[in-house]
């Protein structure tokens, strides 16, 4: 299926602003794709699909998440703005979509950090939680701070430097969550302590 089929599923599930989202998140995909040498038109997809189920009603999400028998490993996983749609959200385009891509499957999981797979380190996965973050719908400039980070995020990952940009992109959401006093998954902690050795070496 095409993208154009995918854009209009999403118009029916996703909300306006969440829409616009997705298609800034594909734009950034492709680019980053370019740059690492991935699949453009596969990174694309990624970048559409990624936040499929994050507006779905609460007894939808609950359905699903039963559906798919998905596992909880940590008690914040549950927290569906944050974690639990990648998920949820993965299963949900495979069952409506009919996509089977393991790798897009998997990209849509673990860009919220759930879940420990295979290719919870793929380049295609990293460069979709830049994306998150860098797609041109976003604004951060209330948080100066913030903002000025994911503009130097910005620089180092479209200079191909992606161990870099996975250091500074978990730094500022592992701050940025304990500022807002939102649930860090420990995952996030882990991998920015493991890259902290990694680049420091």
């Amino acid at each position: 299926m095409s993208n154009e089929h995918h854009l209009k599923f999403l118009e029916r599930v996703l909300t306006p602003k969440r829409l616009a989202h997705s298609l800034g998140a594909m734009q950034v995909m492709g680019e980053l794709a370019s740059v690492y040498g991935l699949d453009v038109e596969k990174a694309r997809t990624i970048g559409l699909l990624h936040d499929a189920g994050k507006d779905l009603p609460p007894e939808q999400q609950r359905q699903l998440f039963e559906e798919a028998n998905i596992e909880i490993h940590y008690e914040c996983e549950m927290d569906y703005v944050f974690y639990l749609h990648g998920p949820v959200g993965s299963y949900f385009v495979w069952k409506n979509l009919g996509i089977s891509d393991e790798l897009i499957l998997d990209a849509i999981t673990v860009h919220t950090y759930y879940g420990n797979g295979k290719n919870f380190h793929h380049p295609m996965c990293w460069c979709l939680r830049f994306s998150d973050l860098l797609e041109p719908t976003r604004d951060w400039r209330q948080w100066a701070w913030f903002h000025d980070g994911v503009e130097e995020l910005r620089k180092v990952v479209y200079e191909g430097r992606m161990e870099q940009g996975s250091h500074l992109h978990l730094g500022l959401l592992i701050k940025w969550f304990d500022e807002q006093g939102m649930p860090v998954h420990p995952n996030m902690r882990s991998y920015h302590r493991e890259l902290s050795t990694r680049l420091q070496s």
